[in-house]
């Protein structure tokens, strides 16, 4: 373990450096880039063609003229698209154009909200028209791609900054100088890669659990013993929309979560609503996801500075200065305010309350956070509000934070194995290992 930590840092210092190159040859020679691009396009679907064509030999269930034909595709492909790449260029930018436009106008609406709620959104108003303005001129004008390279490029560099910053850092760490240089804007994988990340990590689980049923699944800690000062728990479930995942933050014995908890103010389906501001007791709410909700949850610890937690503590109480307490209807029927019994009602706040124990709250005019909006002022950027005052505060360029650039950035973080997240647990409820009130316990199964 120690020879990977020595020799890791100099790996991907080589790869920062591959990545920066990549995106000064984007930035200064389109032509060439997309040449690049082209022909690696075509050997790879080349490859896979043959390794189809290869496979018809091997004994398999599958149809061998449905390989065969899914095999002289590949290769077939190959060739057309370094023949003609003209005929994969037009419709690449055209993808990436509206993809930038329908970027722009969800960061344009998170303007508006904010406007809305009396709070700071100028300079989002002027990230959305850049994004709306790049990606119309991408999508339907005659650029040659020079629009593409120029974004593209300069992402590049971005990313390749970051890697060799936390690269230099880890080969420096006991060099305070370098711990102070080091950047805190973290240029994450792009928001259509990131957001699926927690369904990746589910499906992963579940084939896990397929192959061993009778083992617990928990990851390996780090065998340096540090204590965790919070946690941060990136939440995933089966379907489409839970499974792109929700992230809170545990401080102390209490996890603060934040979302559209108010059914009753719901527009578009919960895409926006009155954003609250949920407090419950950690192991109420780890039982609450497992059992009720169903869900996988994984565990990141933080073991931080005494300055660290002054600041991540003062935030908290920042937020909490800023709110008035709101109650479900499952508090309202038990306090009497209401008819009926709180296990009457089986919205999800009233299920937290009954559940958890869970304390509820909602935001002030003035503060971002009075509503919620799904790709904007959402859990997690509620809670990297909060973690930013640990000095791993992440800051997309996209405007748009989603667990799944999280749950990558937490990973690379504690795979690093010298920054402030020490430890990584998964939490899965396995019917036949755990009774009703216990909680998963490490096992040594690495995900």
């Amino acid at each position: 373990m120690s020879a990977f930590k020595n020799t890791a840092p100099i790996i991907w210092l080589l790869i920062s450096i591959a990545v920066f190159i990549g995106g000064m040859i984007m930035l200064l020679d389109i032509k060439l880039a997309w040449d690049i691009i082209i022909t690696g396009i075509s050997i790879m679907l080349i490859i896979i063609g043959v390794m189809y064509l290869v496979a018809i030999f091997l004994p398999k269930n599958e149809s061998k003229f449905k390989v065969l034909g899914i095999g002289l595709l590949c290769i077939i492909g190959g060739i057309f698209t370094y023949v003609y790449p003209q005929f994969l260029k037009g419709p690449f930018s055209f993808a990436i154009g509206m993809l930038g436009v329908i970027i722009g106008l969800f960061i344009f609406l998170s303007s508006l909200k904010l406007k809305h709620d009396g709070a700071p959104w100028v300079s989002t108003l002027l990230i959305a028209l850049i994004y709306i303005g790049l990606g119309i001129d991408m999508a339907f004008f005659a650029t040659k791609g020079r629009i593409f390279g120029i974004v593209f490029g300069v992402y590049l560099i971005f990313f390749a900054l970051n890697i060799f910053g936390d690269a230099l850092v880890s080969l420096m760490k006991h060099n305070h100088g370098a711990q102070k240089a080091k950047k805190h804007i973290r240029v994450t994988l792009p928001l259509v890669v990131a957001a699926f990340l927690p369904m990746r990590m589910l499906k992963k689980v579940n084939q896990l659990v397929a192959e061993e049923p009778d083992a617990l699944l928990l990851l390996a800690d780090h065998s340096v013993e540090q204590t965790t000062d919070m946690e941060i728990f990136i939440h995933t479930s089966a379907g489409l929309i839970p499974g792109m995942g929700h992230v809170d933050v545990l401080l102390g014995e209490q996890v603060y979560s934040y979302g559209n908890y108010d059914n009753s103010t719901w527009k578009l389906g919960g895409f926006l609503a009155d954003g609250v501001l949920v407090e419950m007791p950690k192991d109420a709410h780890i039982q609450q996801a497992l059992k009720v909700e169903k869900k996988i949850l994984m565990g990141y610890g933080l073991s931080l500075t005494p300055e660290q937690k002054k600041g991540v503590h003062a935030k908290l109480d920042q937020l909490l200065a800023e709110v008035v307490v709101w109650e479900p209807l499952a508090e309202q029927a038990d306090k009497g305010k209401i008819a009926g019994n709180p296990t009457d009602y089986v919205d999800a706040s009233s299920q937290l309350y009954n559940d958890a124990g869970a304390r509820f709250y909602k935001f002030q005019q003035g503060n971002e956070f009075k509503t919620y909006y799904a790709l904007g002022t959402n859990c997690v950027k509620l809670v990297d509000t909060i973690v930013g005052k640990t000095g791993i505060d992440l800051i997309k360029i996209n405007g748009i934070i989603t667990p799944g650039a999280y749950l990558d950035y937490l990973d690379r973080l504690y795979d690093r194995g010298d920054s402030i997240v020490v430890s990584r647990t998964l939490y899965q409820d396995i019917e036949n290992n755990l009774e009703t009130d216990q909680l998963p316990t490490p096992a040594s199964k690495p995900i």
